[in-house]
C-alpha cells in the first residue's frame, strides 16, 4: 500500500513537473523571420531554413533581437515560397515587433498569406470606411497595418472577417503586434501584450492554398486612401514604412498572458533605428549670399529611391539671416522659402484641371521626369535660378496638347533673388491654349507637425499701400474675404487694394507676397476637413511622397504635408507669340506688414530714373527683375562714366535698388552714391555676368531714400 501510494505521489509529481517544464518552454513556432541572416538579398526563414528573396530597397539595423529589416515604405518586399508555406489550422498566432517610421498610405501586411485583394477604390472621403478597407478575397490572411495606424487581421473564415484594434500604432517607438485566432470561437489583437481589439468567429479558417507570404508589400497594387478625387488617385506599389522583427507564426491560440510575457521579456531598451525626418534645407543660420549645387539628404530609404548623382539641387543663402530658399526633389523643384526655425513657405505652379484627369500641376511628378532646375547668375550681386517644368497629371498627361506640334504646356520660371532676402519669381507659360492660374499661398509641415504647429490661427495679413491691414482669422476654419475686406473700407482706388500679403508663421522670420496692384486675393475654403485638422485643409500627397495621387487628405502627421490659406491671382500678362507670363515679389521679414510698404512701393511705384551721361541707353525699370536696366552703346573701348539720378520721393521711394549694365564689359567699377565712394561698403554688391560676347554689369545698393539721388559708376581697368 506504501510502495502504491509513493508510485501515484510520483506519477502525479511527475505530471505537475511535466506541466511546469511545458510552460517554462517557449511556445513551437512554424514560421519565424528574424532577419539575422542576411546575404545578398536573401533573409533565413529559421524554421523551414528556407532562404527567402528580399525585393526592392532594405537596411539592416539593430533590432529587438540581433538585427531588423528596415522597409522603405515603397520597393521592400519578403517573398516566402508557396511550397514551403505551413499548413495552419484553426488557431495561431501571428506576432511581429515592429516600428514605423509612418503610417502606410492604404492597408500593408505584416506578415499575409491571402487570395488576391481589392479595395473599395471608388470610394471618397466622406464614404470612406475606418474599419473595412479589404474586401472580397476568399481565403487566407492578412496581419497588417491601416492608412491610420490600426492594426488589423483579415481573415478567410465563411467570409472575410475583418477585426481591428481600437488604437493605433504609435510611431517610432518599439511595439509588440499580435493575432490571436481561436477555433470558431473569437480573433483577438494585441498591442504590446494588451487585448486592443476582438471579434466572433463562428466558422473555421481555410488556408489560401499555392499564394506565398509576403512580409510588409501587397501582392498587387493598390490606390492609396482618402483621396480626394478617386479617379485622380491610382493604385500604385508601396510596402511598409518603418523597422520589422522577429516575425513568428505560432500553430497553437496563444493566451494573453503568454503575449504579455513575451512583450515584458523581448521589449528592447533602445529606441529603433529611424534617424529624423527633417525635410532638408542646407547649413542652418547665416550663410554666404549666393546659390549652391548640393545634394539634399532627407533619410536614407526616401534617399535611395533617387538615381540621382551629387548635384540635384540648388539652395540659396544669405549673409544676413537664416532664411534661405530651396530647390529640392521633394517639392518637385518647386521653391520654398525656409524661416529660421525650419518653416517652410511654398507656392503652387501652373496648374490646370479637368474631370478625367484631376489636376495637372508639377506636384504630381513624383520623379521630376518633366522638372529641372539649374543656376543662370551666382554674384555678390544678384542671384538668378531658372525652374523648368511640364504640368502633370497623376496618370501621366500633361496639359493642352497641341494637336498638330504634339506640344503640352511648358513653364520657365525665372528667380531673381537679391541680398536682402527679396525675389521676383517671373512666369513664363508657353501654350497654345488658354492661360493658368500660377499661385496658390502654400505652408508646408515636417513629419510630426500639424499646420496649427507652424502658423498662427490669424494666419493671414493683408495690407495696401497705404499701410492699411487686415488678419484673417482661422480659429473657426477657413474665413472668408467680403467684398468690402478687399478695399479695407478705406475707398476704392487701385492703390488702395491689398497688394501685400503676409504669413504669419510661429517663427522670427515671416514671409511675405508683394503684386501687383489689380490682383485679387482670395481664401482657399475647400476640402477642409475638421475632423483631422480644426482649423485648415491639409493633405500629404506633396511634398516627398511617391504615390500617383492628385490629393489625399492627411490622416495623422505622420508623413510630410502641406496645407493652403489663400490664391493670390496675380494678374497675367499677353506676351509677343504663344506665351503669357506673370510676375510677383517673395521674401521674409522679422518685421511688422506695415515695414513692406516701402519695399512695395519701390517695386510697383519705382522712381524714374534720369540718365545724365552719354554712350547709354535708358531702357527703364524692369519690374520683373526688380532692376534699372541700361545698355552701353559700344562706341567706346572703355565705357563712359555712368551718372544717374533717380527722382525718389514719399509716394515713389528708392529701396534697395539694383542696376544692370548690359554690356559694361571686362572692367571694374567704382560705386558713388551723392559724391561719396561706396564700393568697398557693405552697402554695395558688385557682380559680372559673363554673356555670349559681353559681360554685364550687376550692382545693388542697400540704401532707402525718399528725395533725389545722384549715382555714379566709374570704370576701372582690371589688375
Amino acid at each position: 500500500m506504501v510502495k502504491k501510494t509513493k508510485i501515484i505521489l510520483g506519477s502525479v509529481f511527475l505530471f505537475f513537473l511535466m506541466i511546469i517544464l511545458l510552460k517554462a518552454q517557449p511556445p513551437r513556432v512554424v514560421a519565424w523571420w528574424s532577419f539575422d541572416q542576411i546575404k545578398e538579398g536573401k533573409t533565413l526563414e529559421v524554421v523551414s531554413q528556407v532562404k527567402d528573396s528580399i525585393h526592392g530597397n532594405y537596411r539592416v539595423v539593430k533590432g529587438v533581437k540581433g538585427q531588423a529589416l528596415v522597409f522603405d515604405g515603397y520597393t521592400t518586399c519578403v517573398i516566402h515560397p508557396a511550397e514551403n508555406v505551413p499548413r495552419l489550422n484553426s488557431k495561431f498566432t501571428l506576432s511581429a515587433w515592429v516600428a514605423l517610421g509612418a503610417y502606410p498610405w492604404n492597408w500593408a501586411p505584416i506578415v499575409a498569406q491571402e487570395n488576391t485583394v481589392s479595395l473599395n477604390s471608388n470610394l471618397d472621403e466622406r464614404t470612406w470606411p475606418e474599419d473595412i478597407i479589404i474586401n472580397s478575397p476568399r481565403n487566407g490572411f492578412y496581419f497588417g497595418i491601416s492608412p491610420q495606424g490600426y492594426l488589423g487581421l483579415h481573415l478567410g473564415a465563411g467570409g472575410w472577417i475583418i477585426c481591428q484594434s481600437k488604437e493605433k500604432i504609435p510611431l517610432r517607438q518599439w511595439t509588440h503586434v499580435a493575432a490571436v485566432i481561436r477555433n470558431k470561437s473569437r480573433v483577438e489583437i494585441y498591442i504590446n501584450g494588451r487585448n486592443v481589439g476582438e471579434k466572433e468567429l463562428s466558422t473555421s479558417f481555410r488556408l489560401a492554398e499555392r499564394e506565398t507570404i509576403r512580409l510588409g508589400m501587397n501582392r498587387q497594387k493598390i490606390e492609396p486612401s482618402h483621396p480626394v478625387r478617386p479617379f485622380a488617385t491610382l493604385a500604385c506599389w508601396y510596402s511598409l514604412d518603418g523597422l520589422l522583427d522577429e516575425v513568428k507564426i505560432y500553430p497553437e491560440a496563444l493566451s494573453g498572458e503568454t503575449l504579455e510575457k513575451i512583450f515584458q521579456k523581448e521589449k528592447p531598451d533602445e529606441e529603433p533605428n529611424l534617424p529624423p525626418r527633417i525635410m532638408p534645407s542646407g547649413p542652418e543660420g547665416l550663410g554666404k549670399f549666393g546659390a549652391s549645387y548640393t545634394r539634399l539628404s532627407y533619410f536614407p530609404e526616401w534617399d535611395n529611391l533617387w538615381p540621382v548623382a551629387s548635384d540635384p539641387d540648388v539652395v540659396v543663402q544669405f549673409d544676413n539671416s537664416p532664411v534661405r530658399v530651396v530647390f529640392w526633389r521633394g517639392t518637385r523643384y518647386s521653391p520654398v522659402w525656409v524661416m529660421d526655425k525650419m518653416h517652410w513657405m511654398a507656392d503652387q505652379s501652373i496648374e490646370n484641371f479637368n474631370m478625367q484627369d484631376g489636376c495637372l500641376e508639377h506636384m504630381l511628378d513624383p520623379c521630376c521626369r518633366f522638372s529641372h532646375v539649374r543656376i543662370i547668375e551666382n554674384t555678390p550681386a544678384r542671384v538668378v535660378v531658372h525652374w523648368r517644368y511640364c504640368p502633370t497629371s497623376a496618370n501621366g498627361h500633361h496639359s493642352q496638347v497641341d494637336p498638330i506640334t504634339g506640344w503640352e504646356d511648358w513653364v520657365d520660371e525665372y528667380y531673381y533673388i537679391y541680398p536682402d532676402q527679396v525675389g521676383i519669381r517671373k512666369v513664363i507659360l508657353h501654350t497654345e491654349g488658354r492661360p493658368l492660374g500660377p499661385e496658390e499661398v502654400i505652408v508646408l509641415c515636417h513629419p510630426g507637425q500639424r499646420p496649427e504647429d507652424v502658423v498662427e490661427l490669424k494666419a493671414l495679413t493683408l495690407a495696401n499701400l497705404r499701410g492699411h491691414s487686415h488678419t484673417y482669422d482661422w480659429s473657426s476654419g477657413p474665413p472668408r474675404v467680403r467684398e468690402g475686406d478687399r478695399y479695407f473700407h478705406f475707398g476704392n482706388k487701385p492703390e488702395e487694394k491689398p497688394v501685400i500679403l503676409m504669413v504669419n508663421m510661429k517663427s522670427n522670420y515671416i514671409p511675405f507676397q508683394v503684386f501687383e496692384t489689380n490682383n485679387r486675393v482670395t481664401i482657399f475654403g475647400i476640402e477642409h476637413r475638421k475632423s483631422k485638422s480644426p482649423h485648415f485643409p491639409w493633405w500629404n500627397h506633396w511634398p516627398v511622397a511617391q504615390i500617383p495621387s492628385d490629393g489625399r487628405y492627411c490622416q495623422a502627421p505622420d508623413r510630410a504635408s502641406h496645407f493652403s490659406l489663400a490664391w493670390g491671382r496675380p494678374p497675367v500678362h499677353k506676351g509677343e507669340g504663344n506665351f503669357y507670363w506673370w510676375a510677383w515679389m517673395y521674401g521674409a521679414t522679422s518685421q511688422s506688414v506695415e515695414t513692406i510698404v516701402p519695399l512695395a512701393r519701390s517695386w510697383l511705384m519705382p522712381p524714374t530714373l534720369d540718365l545724365l551721361s552719354q554712350g547709354y541707353e535708358n531702357n527703364g525699370y524692369d519690374r520683373t527683375q526688380r532692376c534699372y536696366v541700361i545698355t552701353r552703346k559700344f562706341e567706346k573701348a572703355v565705357p563712359d562714366e555712368l551718372e544717374i539720378r533717380f527722382e525718389a520721393n514719399a509716394e515713389s521711394p528708392l529701396y534697395h535698388p539694383a542696376l544692370v549694365i548690359k554690356g559694361w564689359g571686362d572692367f571694374n567699377v567704382s560705386v558713388k552714391v551723392d559724391g561719396q565712394d561706396v564700393t568697398s561698403l557693405g552697402i554695395c554688391r558688385v557682380g559680372f555676368v559673363r554673356r555670349v560676347n559681353r559681360t554685364d554689369l550687376v550692382v545693388w545698393l542697400e540704401i532707402e531714400k525718399n528725395n533725389p539721388i545722384h549715382i555714379t559708376l566709374t570704370p576701372k581697368r582690371l589688375d
